[in-house]
């Protein structure tokens, strides 16, 4: 029945994320894949967990006269990209998704990553705490872990919730990146329990 329902979540996550190519005045950013798939396939085969043999597809940066200006390779074959930009992000920033679920485990799934525009280079969000410590924003969207992006009066903040064995219990910890002018941050509260992702996503006020 969990299976059902997760895979029914990210059926739905995945519509968000249709489009192949966004453009960034004369300048494009899109995902290309193998040429043994095409959108058709990856919509059909998304949250599947069938095994793929094709080469994992990238996200390029295309200049204004054709150009390649830079590629970045994603973590699996079936990629989408979702064709709004993160509202108040210090650079132009997508997020682009890769298909990670396999038949067994909770803890595989699509992942996200916003992805920016910087100087004509592609380079994946990291955000910083208070500590000055650096993450990578990486969303997972598993059995165990859930996401979304949320307005924040004039920006998008991403909730990611997560939970991973803790003893013989689990602990839940709940993740708030937000941008800034001039990076992104992240602020994280933890939580005992488990908290699975065919449940509700979890109140916004959860998050820090």
């Amino acid at each position: 029945m969990k299976r059902w329902i997760f895979l029914s979540l990210v059926c739905a996550t995945s519509v968000a994320f249709a489009a192949q190519e966004v453009e960034l005045g004369c300048k494009h950013l899109r995902v290309v894949l193998d040429a043994r798939l095409n959108p058709d396939v990856v919509e059909h085969e998304w949250g599947s967990g069938n095994t793929r043999s094709e080469a994992p597809a990238t996200l390029e940066l295309v200049g204004c006269e054709g150009q390649l200006l830079d590629r970045f390779v994603l973590e699996a074959p079936l990629a989408q990209l979702d064709p709004v930009p993160v509202r108040g992000a210090p650079n132009p920033t997508y997020l682009v998704s890769a298909d990670l679920t396999v038949e067994a485990g909770s803890y595989n799934g699509p992942l996200t990553i916003p992805m920016q525009v910087v100087h004509d280079h592609l380079v994946a969000a990291v955000a910083r705490f208070a500590d000055k410590r650096i993450e990578p924003i990486r969303l997972t969207l598993t059995g165990k872990s859930a996401w979304r992006r949320v307005s924040n009066r004039n920006v998008d903040d991403l909730l990611l919730v997560s939970c991973q064995p803790k003893g013989q219990s689990f602990v839940t910890f709940y993740r708030r990146f937000f941008p800034s002018r001039q990076e992104w941050k992240v602020k994280v509260r933890t939580r005992d329990g488990l908290w699975e992702s065919d449940g509700e996503f979890p109140s916004r006020n959860l998050f820090p």
